[in-house]
């Protein structure tokens, strides 16, 4: 195995937000994923709005060309997309009361838009839900249930 500084490729991308509150749930997550030191970070207020919702055009023009630069140096064959409740970037769309559903539509929106980009890659969606006090983390399902 090459040393990790003369490796070109990496397994995956993990697109999140930069929210504090959740980097250790992150890092539990990729750490369970097998993901440790094999994988490029995109994090961003609101993790995968820009792809489905911006508040701006450029916000997704400069996210897509951010996915793309980081596909090209090191061809990952998986993006885990990470929302999480409790999101100030989602203020203005969501409460309490519809947050999860508004995510988990992000995230099934997200899934076809990173998987059109590149040949072969697989796009998985996640949400970070806080229950009884505890940070957890879900697969979301693509399809919604009937």
């Amino acid at each position: 195995m090459p040393q990790l500084i003369d490796r070109n490729q990496c397994s995956a991308l993990v697109i999140t937000c930069s929210d504090f509150r959740f980097k250790s749930t992150e890092r539990a997550f990729t750490e369970a994923a097998r993901l440790q030191d094999d994988y490029d970070l995109l994090a961003r207020p609101g993790s995968i709005r820009s792809l489905v919702q911006p508040r701006n055009p450029s916000a997704r023009d400069s996210m897509l060309d951010e996915i793309r630069m980081l596909w090209s140096v090191h061809q990952f064959a998986r993006v885990l997309l990470v929302n999480h409740v409790s999101c100030r970037a989602y203020d203005d769309i969501a409460t309490p009361g519809n947050e999860l559903a508004i995510h988990a539509g992000h995230l099934r929106r997200a899934v076809p838009v990173i998987e059109a980009m590149f040949n072969g890659v697989k796009a998985d969606p996640y949400i970070i839900d806080c229950v009884d006090g505890q940070f957890i983390t879900t697969k979301v399902a693509i399809t919604e249930a009937p």
